[in-house]
């Protein structure tokens, strides 16, 4: 993968007024519980501090695209002191994941994207992709913009996905895979198109998850994350 756009760059996220939700998943960044992967390779305080940066630079990005638009899905519950603080600077709304699998808790963001009176599509994002360079959120936007039962996905060359779009409350499209494996975003694919939805997707992207994806990411990119890692209080541009 390359970067389109500087990490600081809105140039990407185009803003304009529609009915877009977006659902953004986060775990607290506590060392030994997140990037656990990633760890064996920088250790457990250094891959905490860099996932805070990962997940600092999504909600950034996001919110400046989609200011009001954002919510925050927080694990294990919403008291941790890093995603009081991503309210307080980026003003999203936050919320406990709910309990179960991958599946059980995007279904259960869909639901809480759309609120008591949907109004529009809602995307999941995850937080481990840093790469948000390009115009995938337009492609997003255009995507569950069209007529009829819409879906839009951004998988990862791992086999799985990083984000996911749907225009209502769809649990049954997350009960297919197994999840963790190298066929979800193939199962989901199977799921989306039984069920009737016309799917849009990008190309495949990296996530971070262990040191070799850490490694393949740009000179730059690695170093800006890397200056936020160890200096957070530095504010990422909108």
């Amino acid at each position: 993968m390359s970067v389109a756009n500087p990490l600081h760059s809105n140039e990407a996220f185009p803003s304009r007024d529609d009915d877009l939700t977006i659902v953004i998943f986060a775990k607290a960044p506590i060392p030994g519980r997140c990037k656990t992967r990633l760890a064996r390779g920088v250790g457990n305080t250094r891959a905490a501090r860099i996932y805070r940066a990962m997940l600092e630079h999504a909600v950034a990005s996001i919110t400046g695209a989609a200011p009001g638009r954002a919510i925050l899905s927080c694990a294990p519950n919403t008291r941790h002191p890093f995603f009081k603080h991503l309210a307080r600077r980026y003003g999203v709304t936050r919320y406990r994941q709910a309990q179960g699998d991958l599946g059980t808790r995007m279904a259960d963001g869909i639901r809480r994207g759309l609120g008591p009176n949907p109004r529009g599509p809602v995307l999941v994002v995850g937080s481990d992709q840093p790469e948000l360079g390009g115009s995938w959120l337009e492609h997003a936007r255009n995507a569950l913009a069209r007529e009829g039962k819409t879906a839009w996905m951004a998988p990862t060359e791992d086999g799985g996905y990083w984000a996911i779009g749907l225009d209502g409350d769809t649990p049954r499209v997350f009960r297919g895979p197994r999840w963790s494996t190298p066929r979800v975003s193939t199962a989901t694919r199977t799921g989306m198109m039984r069920l009737g939805f016309d799917h849009a997707e990008i190309t495949p992207r990296n996530d971070i998850d262990e040191l070799r994806d850490w490694q393949r990411l740009t000179p730059r990119l690695r170093t800006q994350l890397s200056r936020q890692a160890t200096m957070p209080g530095i504010r990422f541009r909108r």
